[in-house]
């Protein structure tokens, strides 16, 4: 880390780095905003940037009893801070998105952010909430749009809880068309929080559409991606390596056309 008092320009990039880090997720608890300064922005003093910003008025924050920790959220200020971002007019943040399933949902999703950019160049990563943007009311949406270095944008899903297998069909018809019809993604990266949701998913998803999963479906749990481990094309291999074979697949498909 290089010595020295920091200039201006260079503060302002440091705060707009973690305030797009809370836009992504809607808000953070303070242990995560110091997971992000010290793992991705590779700071070891994290209390000045957290505190900086609040006494700017760039985040706010609040103690949730049910959780006993505290909630750190954009204000207008870090909004217009932040004004480049994709749809970040449309960031708002109520203490209901703090629900004892979406706090549950939002841990997995913050997880799921840092083990893969441990492994993986990501690109850009865009929150449900702009890809929900001019979409119909109850659409299914990802979790989130995960573009790479190589070029390959990937839907993402953060799965907690059991989902049915009529849900499960919707959920391959949905990305059947959204990939092979209209290529808004070129596959979709499935995180359980499990491995006992994992396994379930694995095997219905197979079921239903073996042939389509295969090469669609990326699919790891947390302590898979730990280790940068994921299950594609029916065998587990380096999540690095699946995200270079449908780069590879989509060149190749691309020559035989």
């Amino acid at each position: 880390m290089k010595r020295g008092r920091l200039t201006k320009e260079e503060q302002t990039q440091r705060i707009k780095a973690m305030l797009i880090f809370i836009y992504t997720f809607r808000y953070a608890t303070r242990k995560q905003l110091e997971m992000f300064i010290q793992v991705i922005m590779n700071l070891s003093f994290t209390r000045w940037l957290i505190d900086h910003s609040f006494q700017e008025g760039f985040i706010n924050a609040y103690y949730e009893p049910l959780f006993k920790t505290k909630i750190y959220y954009l204000t207008y200020k870090g909004k217009e801070m932040i004004c480049d971002q994709v749809m970040v007019e449309h960031y708002c943040f109520e203490k209901a998105h703090v629900g004892l399933n979406t706090f549950v949902h939002h841990n997995s999703m913050i997880e799921a952010f840092f083990l893969l950019k441990s492994h993986l160049n990501i690109k850009e990563w865009l929150p449900e909430s702009a890809l929900r943007q001019g979409k119909k009311r109850g659409e299914k949406i990802p979790d989130g749009l995960v573009s790479f270095a190589n070029g390959i944008n990937a839907a993402l899903e953060v799965e907690t809880r059991y989902k049915k297998l009529g849900i499960l069909r919707s959920f391959i018809k949905k990305y059947r068309y959204d990939i092979e019809k209209i290529n808004r993604y070129h596959c979709v990266l499935v995180v359980a929080s499990s491995r006992l949701n994992y396994d379930g998913l694995k095997t219905r998803l197979y079921n239903i559409a073996p042939e389509f999963c295969s090469k669609a479906f990326i699919l790891a749990d947390m302590g898979m991606l730990e280790l940068g481990m994921c299950f594609y094309q029916g065998k587990l291999i380096h999540i690095e390596e699946s995200i270079k074979l449908i780069k590879e697949e989509r060149e190749g498909h691309g020559q035989n056309r």
